[in-house]
């Protein structure tokens, strides 16, 4: 029980963290697309590698590799198809990588496994990956994993490799980073082998991911033909659109991290204090530093594209979180001889009944894009399962509107076609669809439903 403490204390802020978003209704655009693939997948619409959105937008999906909706396919298989269910998986691939984050940090720095994980769920991102099915979620799993294999060396490189391809399956190049990790060990001192061992470990890696992913296309044309339409969708048309600010992702890496890294210069410092009762020796300095540069080769590469968001950077989270931990382990470890005992115990659980207490008492209610849920409550059950629904122009670009209609009920919105139901909000009216429909009165906020008048003769 005494080694458990740290970690129902870790949980409890975690909980804490995600009460407002983890077991409610809502969520993230991306999320809500790529669920509503995968609920597509499991109930036979569309296969591996003919993925298919809604009737009316991305009915072939191509915008993204398979992997990780089929997982999550596979998941709302056996759990269901609801939002609760589609968090579910989320968190499951929080508690898988937690346990990775904790077993590289066992081959790193001896005791305290708890500490990367507090880091971790301190970084103000880190909460969406729990409560939005990001495909970085699934890939995540995959990239820690790689780690962990390459951390124990030898012909653990292939297994290393073949979580590279998943990887990359999951949600492309960005889960390619740590394919410098070989490189990284030994340039810091970290591991005692030759250069060209080091080179012969990395090439390990890459050889088996390439004969991976070379397989299957040769054993499924079909995932080839995904593979370059992918290409051609996702990374030619990305890179052809209008430049944004190629530096945002580097501002975003240090912005969201800056809790963490604002404890570990604090730890730092006051390690550097005349009398201090704990030190940083070398291991540590060295550990930290290859976490950190690791960190920047999962960001730096992102400059290269103009789409520039923060939850891109979901993967390389947990390596800042690692590094700071590194520096902050000695002064953790001698608070904790201070905490030991019935207070720890007690703060710990007061925390964990907390969190569990908030996260019971938003259960099931809205919580992102409140009032566009709300709504939709009212006005769902009006319309048919499957249904398509007319809607002006410029709701095409609420892409999570889209994405609560088609999930909840597998409704499709269409603006180029008038059907049987209508749907806007209360500032765009009808317009273009003036004198085709009227309004069905109903206790809405912000959007408005009218249905197509038909003439009777």
């Amino acid at each position: 029980m005494k080694k458990a403490v740290p970690y129902l204390f870790v949980a409890g802020v975690f909980l804490l963290m995600a009460c407002n978003n983890l077991l409610t209704q809502g969520m993230f655009m991306d999320g809500l697309i790529y669920s509503s693939v995968a609920d597509n997948l499991a109930h036979g619409e569309g296969s591996l590698w003919h993925l298919t959105y809604t009737q009316t937008n991305d009915t072939a999906f191509y915008g993204h590799l398979p992997l990780a909706i089929w997982l999550m396919a596979l998941w709302f298989k056996v759990a269901g198809t609801s939002m609760l269910a589609a968090k579910m998986y989320a968190l499951l691939m929080v508690v898988l990588s937690s346990l990775l984050m904790v077993a590289v940090w066992k081959r790193l720095v001896p005791g305290n496994a708890w500490l990367p994980l507090l880091m971790w769920f301190l970084i103000s991102d880190v909460v969406l990956l729990s409560c939005n099915n990001f495909l970085e979620s699934t890939m995540l799993v995959f990239v820690l994993a790689l780690v962990w294999f390459m951390l124990k060396g030898g012909w653990w490189n292939a297994a290393g490799g073949l979580m590279l391809a998943l990887a990359f399956l999951s949600k492309g190049p960005t889960g390619l980073f740590p394919l410098v990790l070989p490189l990284l060990l030994w340039a810091f001192g970290l591991r005692k082998e030759s250069f060209w061992k080091m080179v012969g470990e990395t090439l390990l890696v890459a050889v088996t991911a390439v004969g991976v992913i070379w397989l299957l296309c040769v054993a499924v044309p079909d995932a080839a033909s995904y593979l370059r339409k992918y290409y051609d969708v996702q990374i030619v048309r990305s890179l052809a659109q209008e430049e944004s600010s190629r530096t945002y992702v580097i501002g975003a890496l240090f912005g969201r991290s800056a809790i963490v890294l604002g404890l570990a210069v604090v730890a730092v410092l006051l390690s550097l204090r005349k009398g201090s009762p704990w030190k940083m020796d070398g291991q540590h300095w060295r550990t930290a530093a290859m976490l950190f540069v690791l960190t920047l080769c999962g960001c730096l590469p992102m400059m290269l594209s103009p789409k520039q968001y923060p939850h891109y950077l979901l993967a390389d989270f947990p390596f800042m979180a690692l590094a700071a931990a590194v520096l902050i382990e000695p002064l953790a470890k001698h608070l904790q001889k201070q905490l030991e005992g019935s207070v720890a115990l007690v703060v710990s659980l007061v925390v964990l009944v907390a969190a569990l207490v908030l996260n019971g008492m938003h259960y099931g209610k809205p919580g992102r894009d409140k009032a566009m849920i709300e709504d939709m409550n009212i006005i769902m059950p009006l319309l048919e399962n499957g249904e398509t629904v007319t809607i002006p122009d410029p709701l095409v670009f609420k892409y999570n509107l889209h994405g609560y209609y088609y999930f909840y009920r597998h409704v499709s919105l269409d603006q180029h076609n008038a059907h049987r139901h209508l749907l806007t909000d209360t500032d765009l009216g009808m317009r273009e669809w003036e004198g085709q429909y009227r309004e069905v009165t109903l206790p809405t906020k912000e959007y408005k439903l009218y249905e197509q008048i038909t003439e009777t003769i």
